[in-house]
């Protein structure tokens, strides 16, 4: 019983999951780095929303440039999926100057244009960078948040059950952890 009312709530619940204003997926026509192709490069006409971590950040004198390693993007909330395995790397000019340290090592989704492509290094391989003009973007931080996996056991009739441990004088699962995007 519980897992249906969980599952029902957790339904719901998924209605009210809005992505940030301006990065709303009906907008674009790539979100996903394996799905540029060599003629979008000419066009320079192709919105993008792309996500991932922030390599390196260089405050140039008009704009800034960062390198994203590219992960996966939700397609509900638009952020990027911690889980997924990374699919290259791109360059994301932001207009304006932004701190690099604000930046570095954080977590980002972009929406802009795809202007092109740059050459450019990572340790000794070439490799070919595309390009996004920014036109808007999300920093998310990464929080760790400490949950109980459900166990079987919790409705066990006397309180406890395998894989519990005894402390002071209660008895108390272990926590895990894990890390997610806000």
């Amino acid at each position: 019983m519980k897992k249906i009312l969980f599952f029902i709530t957790a339904l719901l619940l998924v209605g009210c999951v809005n992505p940030p204003q301006g990065l709303e997926k009906d907008e674009f026509t790539i979100q996903n780095l394996k799905d540029i192709e060599q003629d979008h490069y000419a066009c320079q006409c192709k919105d993008v929303r792309l996500g991932g971590k922030v390599l390196s950040v260089t405050a140039q004198n008009e704009q800034t440039k960062i390198e994203v390693l590219s992960l996966q993007v939700s397609s509900f909330s638009a952020k990027p999926v911690l889980d997924s395995s990374t699919n290259g790397r791109f360059i994301a000019y932001l207009k304006g100057f932004v701190d690099p340290e604000s930046l570095k090592d954080q977590y980002i989704t972009v929406k802009g244009k795809l202007t092109g492509k740059e050459m450019g290094k990572v340790d000794q391989a070439d490799y070919q960078y595309p390009v996004v003009s920014v036109q808007a973007f999300k920093q998310w931080r990464l929080e760790k948040e400490y949950y109980y996996e459900y166990d079987d056991w919790d409705d066990y009739p006397f309180g406890f059950g395998p894989r519990w441990r005894f402390m002071g004088r209660f008895w108390l699962a272990q926590p895990k952890v894990r890390y997610v995007l806000r």
